[in-house]
Order: C-alpha cells, then structure tokens, then sequence
C-alpha cells in the first residue's frame, strides 16, 4: 500500500531544514549565472525500487506529468560507489505553453552510466519546463514528461519560528531531485545530485564552514506495508571542510525525524536529531558516509546503504554541494522498520 507521497518539486521559500551555518567539469566552460542556456554537468546517488507510476496532461499547462510512487523501503538495484555521472542541458522555449512559467526552457538531462545491475537512466530531451532565477543564482530547473520528474534547487529562503532570517543562493551549482517511471511499470529509478562549475583553484590548506539547505529526495519507511513519508524537519546544516586533512564533515544537526499522519506532524524517533556526513576531498569532490545520528553523532539503526557524495563549485572552494542516500532498519513510531532516505544539500562558504 501507498500513502499520498510528496512529488518533487521546487522550493525557494520554506521552514524546513536550513542552517547559518562535484560533479564532473562542465563541458562548455563556467555558466553565467542567471541566464540562458545553461549547459552542465555533476553526479548523483540512484537506486531503483518497487514503484506504482502514473501518467497525465496537466489542466493548468496542457503539458505532460506523471508521478513515481515508492512501493517498499528497499532498493531493488543502486548505483556503483560514488555514485553516477549527470549531464545536461537548458535551452530558452520560444513557443511555451501557457503557464508553463516565467522562464520556459527546454529541458534535457540524462547519464552516461548504468546501474550496477545495468539498468539505464532515460532521461528527458527538450522537456518543456521552467527555469527559477533569482539574485543571480546558478539557474533551478522544474520539468516533468509522462515518465519523468526533475527539481532543482539552489535558492532557500532560511526560516526560524515563522520568521525569514537570510537567503541562500547558489551562483556555481544546484542541487538536482530526479524521478523515472514509465506508466504501469513495476519499478521506477530515484536520483538525488548536483551540477555545477566544479572548483578549479581548490585550496590545499585551512578549514571552511559552510551554511546550507537540505532537500528531501525520496524517503519512506514502510508502516506495516504502507509506505509512509520520512524526513528530518527543523534544525541546522552546516558542513565544515578541512582542506589539509583532505576531509567534510558535518551535516544536519538539533534535528527532527518526522512524518504526517491524520494531518499532524509525528516524531518517529526521539533520539535521532540529524545527519552525519563524513567525507574525504579528492579534487573537487568528495565521498564518504551518511548515517542519521543522536545528539552524541552516533548512529541511530542500522544500515546496508550509507552513502554521501559532494564536491566545491566556484572560485576557491565558495560553495559545496552534496547528495546522500541511506538504507536501513531503525526504531521508528515504536518499530524497527525498514527505511529508504535520500536527499541533497547545497551550501555556501560563511
């Protein structure tokens, strides 16, 4: 059985996880920020599972849609180690449907590798969708076909107690939320990454600390065969890299896991209060671990599937951004259960 499961979508205002606190080199050179076309590259974390899929025209745009519903907390197949190669393109539409939104693009992303099982990512090609720009970010795409949904999220308004406290804005990358599944079909691919100007001048000593946003990709944990929502909701990111130790750590902390039930926010665990990354810098990039954690950073569970990958856009180092995907068994709403989280997170130098 399924809960109604959030679709990925675009988020530049929010309460959510937000803190004070890569992929591959683009192929045509540094983006400017801000406009089109935008052509870039990165890396993502993917898993295929059980999925229910559906497709559809949109009454508001008379575009395509569809929608990937999550059928078990398992992950049928996964991406190798370090996760897969992205790339893509955004192209200005110069004949968009109505609604389709302030700045129609044509919106075309896929990947070069395979799952470790084999299978492929379709991708999109000339997608009609929107671009988000604002205070000269990277560039956040929206785009969904009748087999396919991709986000992308640079810009996060911080809130605290209902109150705006700052603006993020990534000028050199964004963060990319991807869904595939063909209408009927028993499975559907899930894919939390990042494209962007990967650094080129990385620093080879000091520290840096970075303030951030999470995102939430595909998480779910399955409630005596529903499949129910997970996330963690409130507290800070912050990620600190230590570029002569060659290592990222850190992550969300003052955290709390949660999902909706009858309309009402649930806590499913009160000791897990966020998500520890612990990373190693190779070049731009890095890759490591991600495991949710107590107030003492130990791990709360157990996990078959712990992954984190990142890397540093911009000129020295002024952003990061990083994708984790994480499978395994935890107390949740007074169970052990088995869990499925991914999500991404982008983040500029304080």
């Amino acid at each position: 059985m399924l809960a109604v499961l959030p679709a990925i979508a675009g988020c530049s205002k929010t309460a959510g996880v937000a803190a004070a606190g890569g992929g591959g080199v683009t192929p045509a050179g540094p983006v400017t920020a801000g406009s089109l076309p935008i052509t870039a590259s990165g890396k993502a974390l993917a898993f295929r599972a059980n999925s229910q899929n559906t497709s559809s025209v949109s009454s508001y745009t008379n575009l395509p849609q569809s929608q990937q519903q999550i059928a078990q907390a398992s992950m049928l197949e996964k991406s190798a180690p370090g996760g897969i190669r992205i790339e893509g393109s955004l192209n200005k539409d110069a004949s968009p449907n109505p609604n389709q939104g302030v700045n129609p693009a044509l919106v075309t992303a896929g990947s070069p590798d395979a799952l470790q099982n084999g299978t492929r990512i379709a991708g999109m090609t000339d997608v009609k969708g929107n671009v988000y720009f604002e205070n000269g970010n990277f560039g956040d795409a929206q785009a969904s076909s009748n087999s396919a949904n991709l986000s992308s999220v640079g810009v996060y308004n911080v809130y605290r107690n209902n109150a705006f406290v700052e603006q993020i804005v990534m000028k050199h990358g964004t963060t990319i939320r991807y869904q595939e599944g063909v209408d009927g079909a028993g499975t559907a691919t899930y894919a939390v990454g990042y494209i962007g100007n990967n650094t080129t001048n990385m620093p080879g000593s000091g520290t840096a600390t970075y303030k951030g946003f999470n995102e939430s990709g595909t998480s779910v944990y399955d409630d005596n065969g529903t499949m129910q929502y997970l996330g963690l909701s409130g507290g800070t990111v912050e990620l600190t890299a230590d570029f002569g130790a060659g290592t990222v750590k850190g992550g969300i902390k003052n955290a709390r896991l949660t999902t909706f039930k009858n309309q009402q926010e649930l806590v499913l665990n009160n000791a897990v209060t966020g998500l520890n990354i612990n990373a190693n810098i190779t070049g731009s990039e890095y890759t490591g671990t991600a495991q949710l954690v107590d107030a003492n950073n130990a791990a709360v569970g157990t996990t078959t599937t712990n992954e984190a990958i990142g890397a540093f856009f911009g000129d020295a180092a002024a952003e990061t951004a990083a994708a984790y995907m994480i499978e395994g068994n935890a107390m949740l709403d007074g169970q052990n259960r088995p869990y499925i989280m991914s999500g991404t997170i982008g983040a500029v130098k304080n």
